[in-house]
């Protein structure tokens, strides 16, 4: 039975001085892929050391790896190619950059060579060819690489075909050799998922290859693992196996996720299911492996996931969003509050759920029950300052009990509008919900007023008395909202048939108060 191993690029250490350093920053991460496999780098001799969404992340890696020449966007959140240009010359005056730009950002591009960049290239018109006689171009002005040998060779590293294969292209290999390289008949993939900066993530990089490596040299297993490149905060390895070696690669995911915890590294490990076909590589990361990583959301206090180990769940929770928006339509608060409540403890070990569309749907929620509040004139604009910051700390999230302690957060402040001070009696909030339902109606203060048994003059000091407007104002600006709303929602809807949905029959008299309470026509606010 042939011993575990480890093996790590083999050819890194060796062959870094003798090619030029490339690192490429673009906020969108397919920009930075296309660039990453538009050439076979290393037979150009050039080397990709790093990639980077914005200038401050390029920085990190610029300090750890000192590329010779930078590929950089020029426009990107944080810090924008024209600061790190800036930075990077003052730092590192030796090193060189080619700004990568759209077809209007020249100004942008112009400013950039003050700083010393050494070319740009349009990224619509981006292609092999080009960049790589740009870079040939940029290598000369570095004496390091200045006069350097290409390879021209079409043969690819052993490296370069799995970078490839992970990333989804199509690349012409060997098998045979391959399969001397990676002589087992079986595969997996190993993710840690890190979410740190790139410094970090090198040396949580270098930690898990020392556990890895250690651990294996006490099995003795039909198991290697080698290292991948990483992407978005995961370090990558593929591990290859006899089938009986199964339980050697959980157990190796145990000993890498309790080490990481004694150790404080704040990894998350997945391990996928085995398969067979090497090529089938990328769908297992993108599908299998991801999906793993996004349920780690749901899991707090797991350190790791095997896919093989994973059990069938029983029937999924769903939440019934129409029965919660009636229910806050009726002002049924305590009840619509504790159906929401109870959706979103039933989260915590839910493997059948997706983390995005949790937490959209969350954010819909509060919100609807912030505009249901307010429509009924509970005391609740401290509640709607707020609640960008409570959307924004759901957003950001990293375990569903984080979004337990915020939605029960919220709905107790919900529950104080509710039970506390609020602008009117539970009789006028009646008047309101019954205006609010028969808009489209010829509603008057005088017909309102017979139905509620009130005497139209007392309903208008009534009303006067519980709303800051009174009735015939009140009416006007809600009908006026929910015109608003047709205009942006519904361009089938003619304005004339918009104004008779909510109760104007005569089409300028609609348009004249559109204009008085919007300051514009609806035609035009419309066309906006």
């Amino acid at each position: 039975m042939s011993p575990a191993r480890l093996i790590i690029f083999e050819l890194k250490e060796r062959n870094m001085e003798a090619k030029g350093r490339i690192l490429v920053v673009d906020d969108e991460m397919l920009v930075r892929q296309g660039i990453i496999h538009l050439l076979n780098w290393e037979s150009e001799g050039f080397q990709i050391v790093g990639e980077a969404a914005n200038g401050k992340e390029a920085l990190e890696l610029v300090h750890l790896h000192r590329p010779h020449i930078i590929l950089t966007d020029i426009v990107m959140p944080v810090m924008d190619g024209t600061e790190l240009a800036k930075v990077v010359k003052a730092m590192y005056p030796d090193i060189e950059i080619v700004v990568l730009s759209s077809f209007g950002e020249f100004e942008y591009v112009r400013s950039t060579f003050q700083s010393g960049v050494a070319d740009y290239m349009l990224k619509p018109k981006l292609d092999a060819a080009s960049l790589l006689a740009v870079l040939h171009k940029t290598a000369q002005r570095i004496p390091e690489l200045r006069g350097m040998e290409l390879t021209g060779d079409s043969k690819h590293s052993l490296d370069y075909i799995l970078d490839k294969l992970i990333s989804g292209y199509s690349i012409p290999y060997d098998r045979q050799e391959l399969k001397s390289a990676l002589p087992y008949t079986d595969f997996a993939l190993l993710i840690a998922d890190a979410q740190q900066g790139s410094a970090t993530l090198q040396r949580s990089e270098e930690w898990a290859e020392a556990v890895i490596g250690a651990t294996l040299q006490h099995m003795q297993s039909p198991l290697t693992v080698r290292l991948l490149s990483h992407q978005d905060g995961q370090i990558r390895f593929l591990l290859n196996l006899d089938p009986d070696a199964r339980a050697a690669a959980a157990r190796l995911v145990r000993q890498l996720a309790e080490t990481g915890a004694s150790s404080g590294r704040g990894l998350f490990f997945a391990l996928s299911r085995l398969f067979t076909d090497i090529e089938a590589m990328h769908e297992i990361y993108s599908n299998e492996i991801m999906q793993i990583v996004n349920h780690r959301f749901f899991l707090s206090n797991r350190q790791y996931l095997i896919l093989d180990e994973l059990k069938e769940q029983g029937e999924s929770v769903s939440f019934d969003m129409e029965a919660f928006n009636a229910g806050l339509n009726r002002q049924e608060y305590p009840q619509a509050f504790e159906r929401l409540r109870s959706y979103v403890q039933s989260m915590p070990g839910r493997m059948d759920m997706d983390m995005f569309a949790l937490k959209s749907s969350l954010g819909h929620s509060l919100f609807n029950i912030i505009v249901s509040l307010l429509h009924f004139h509970y005391e609740a604009a401290s509640l709607d300052e707020g609640k960008y910051e409570y959307f924004r700390s759901i957003h950001e999230a990293d375990h569903i009990t984080d979004v337990i302690v915020l939605v029960d957060q919220f709905l107790n402040e919900a529950m104080e509008c509710v039970t506390g001070k609020k602008a009117g009696s539970p009789a006028f909030q009646k008047i309101l919900q019954y205006i609010d339902e028969h808009l489209s109606e010829p509603l008057t203060l005088t017909e309102v007023a017979k139905l509620f048994h009130f005497n139209a003059s007392y309903l208008s000091n009534y009303f006067t008395v519980h709303n800051k407007e009174g009735f015939n104002e009140y009416l006007n600006r809600i009908r006026i909202d929910k015109a608003c709303e047709l205009l942006r929602d519904n361009s089938a809807l003619s304005i004339a048939e918009i104004g008779s949905l909510v109760g104007y029959s005569d089409h300028s008299y609609f348009t004249k108060v559109f204009r008085k309470l919007k300051g514009i026509s609806p035609s035009l606010y419309r066309k906006n």
